[in-house]
């Protein structure tokens, strides 16, 4: 089975979960919103972890290289065990929405990734440049 995690600052990520179930219908979203209370986070995530079958594939998703929240994940990757920082909707949307009839390969993250980069745009310029194809 695929599980997916999304770990951040605050209440991030319970709204990404959120939309994403929305969207998806998935139920196999777990958020870990960090800071919020008094909750130790690395408590938090290692119960998760412990609730995870070993043969069972993570996508653990993160709101920011070298944050806190990332570098607490840092020690459960592994074999089938991806951490994607640094996330953005088009990305999760991506990678919830792929066969789990097999393991991704690191190929096929790698892929999602760099397409997501693609979904940054600043709009005002992306704009003044569509406009200027019209004419």
């Amino acid at each position: 089975m695929r599980r997916f995690v999304i770990g951040s600052h605050h209440r991030l990520a319970y709204g990404l979960r959120d939309t994403l179930e929305f969207l998806t219908c998935k139920e196999n979203i777990i958020d870990i919103s960090a800071y919020v209370d008094d909750t130790d986070a690395e408590e938090q995530i290692a119960q998760v972890f412990a609730s995870i079958a070993p043969e069972d594939e993570v996508i653990i998703m993160t709101d920011m290289l070298g944050g806190s929240v990332n570098q607490k994940f840092c020690s459960y990757m592994a074999e089938h065990r991806h951490l994607i920082s640094g996330i953005n909707l088009p990305c999760a949307l991506s990678l919830a929405l792929q066969p789990e009839d097999t393991y991704l390969t690191e190929e096929q993250i790698l892929q999602i990734v760099e397409e997501s980069r693609n979904h940054l745009i600043y709009v005002n310029k992306y704009q003044a440049v569509d406009d200027q194809a019209d004419e």
